[in-house]
């Protein structure tokens, strides 16, 4: 799935910093830090350091690549994100399928290209650590979960940090692909009770059913989506609040929105609430910057 930044017509932290809005300093969260070869969208954040990265890499080896990269404004930890419980993990074929859960074969095998990938080859003890009880990660604004099923258990142990954060990414399946993983409607029940609400889906996982393949691709399925990455933010419902307790957490939805997704609409809606409150005029300067750098972009009441 390709989770690159899209094209930006407005750089959000120089108009901010023109506007005289002082920056709040973002940290974003990486469970399942695996480089896998595609580009971080929060990487221009990082690298200017307007935001700090903490990443999560149980692998050794993986965790090591991370470490040896020297990348600025980035720390990687190496614990297993779970419910603080001792579990197993499944290897799988392809390091980036390891799961906390079995994958199931009834499953996978009606499709191409999946089994291959995720079938088990060695089950390892592992302690799992809460992501309450890092310290590192506090306070957590952006979090990125992907660990192959177990995003629900590792949310369930995170109540605390998930109180101060303004935006989530994480992999949700549609198809039980693990044995007894939770589905994207659980992952989505949880998120709605504790104030967030579904943005998007960031690129979709499909295979084709056994036996047909088009274009000789045995990983681009006809219309079965399998899994995806759900993008969500804070419910604007609780903009308001925010604007009157906790201002900068408008500032960091902005930027999130922006510079991650290409949210501009819900950037100028998090602008205007804290505009309101902090800086009047900054959602009407926004706009106004979109607009002449992009002719497609228009304002309509």
């Amino acid at each position: 799935m390709n989770n690159t930044a899209p094209a930006h017509p407005v750089d959000v932290l120089d108009f901010l910093d023109k506007q005289g809005v002082a920056i709040p300093p973002l940290k974003i969260v990486d469970v399942g830090a695996m480089d896998v070869g595609e580009a971080e969208p929060w990487a221009r954040l990082v690298e200017s350091g307007a935001a700090r990265l903490i990443g999560f890499e149980p692998n050794d080896d993986e965790l090591k690549k991370l470490n040896t990269a020297g990348r600025a404004n980035t720390e990687y930890l190496p614990h297993a994100l779970g419910d603080g419980a001792a579990h197993t993990l499944y290897v799988g074929a392809a390091p980036m399928t390891s799961s906390l859960f079995a994958p199931d074969p009834a499953v996978m095998q009606q499709f191409h290209s999946l089994w291959e990938l995720c079938e088990t080859t060695a089950e390892i003890p592992v302690d799992t650590v809460r992501l309450d009880d890092v310290g590192e990660v506090r306070p957590m604004d952006f979090l990125k979960l992907d660990i192959q099923g177990a995003e629900l258990m590792a949310l369930e142990a995170a109540t605390a940090a998930l109180a101060e954060t303004v935006a989530i990414q994480l992999e949700v399946a549609f198809l039980p692909i693990y044995k007894d993983q939770p589905l994207f409607a659980d992952v989505d029940t949880f998120l709605r009770d504790r104030g967030f609400s579904f943005h998007t889906m960031v690129g979709v996982g499909s295979r084709p059913f056994r036996p047909l393949i088009k274009d000789a691709n045995p990983n681009r399925g006809f219309a079965q989506v399998i899994w995806s990455n759900a993008l969500y933010f804070r419910n604007t419902a609780d903009f308001p609040r925010l604007a009157r307790e906790n201002p900068d957490a408008l500032l960091k939805i902005a930027i999130l929105a922006h510079e991650l997704y290409g949210a501009f609409d819900l950037a100028a809606v998090a602008l205007q609430h804290y505009g309101a409150a902090q800086h009047q005029g900054l959602a009407t300067a926004y706009i106004r910057a979109l607009t002449v750098a992009d002719p497609t972009i228009t304002a309509k009441k």
